[in-house]
């Protein structure tokens, strides 16, 4: 076997690595934004207890998964806010579920105008791999 062959084997085999493991990144991203999506929808739904059942819900969830981050008052809030920003819009929903979660806090804070928002989250997606990782 040449070593060209075998440099191109290797290279193609590294390809395939790498695709995998972008796609599993994606993956995991696209699941984390749609659990805090959930569980935004469920606090929502509970507001009527106040600002102390945010907080009870972030301690219960931090006791059960110590070693999980995002389960702060703060995020959950935040959870909520994301929930009740998109709920009515499937569309929204698909593109918000491929930036993290960052990305969609700082893009609903920062732009109230959906349209304007629109275009800066496909652009945050097309540009330097932020979408892709």
């Amino acid at each position: 076997m040449l070593e060209e062959d075998f440099k191109k084997i290797i290279g193609n085999i590294k390809e395939e690595i790498l695709n995998a493991q972008i796609k599993t990144m994606q993956q995991v991203n696209s699941n984390l934004i749609m659990l805090y999506f959930r569980l935004g929808k469920i606090v929502s739904e509970n507001k009527k207890y106040g600002n102390n059942f945010t907080k009870q819900v972030s301690i219960e969830l931090k006791l059960t998964f110590p070693n999980m981050k995002g389960f702060s008052e703060r995020n959950i809030r935040s959870m909520r806010l994301f929930y009740e920003e998109y709920k009515d819009d499937k569309i929204w929903q698909q593109l918000v579920a491929k930036l993290p979660w960052g990305h969609n806090l700082l893009l609903i804070e920062k732009i109230k105008d959906k349209n304007i928002r629109k275009i800066y989250a496909e652009n945050t997606i097309k540009m330097d791999g932020v979408g892709t990782f």
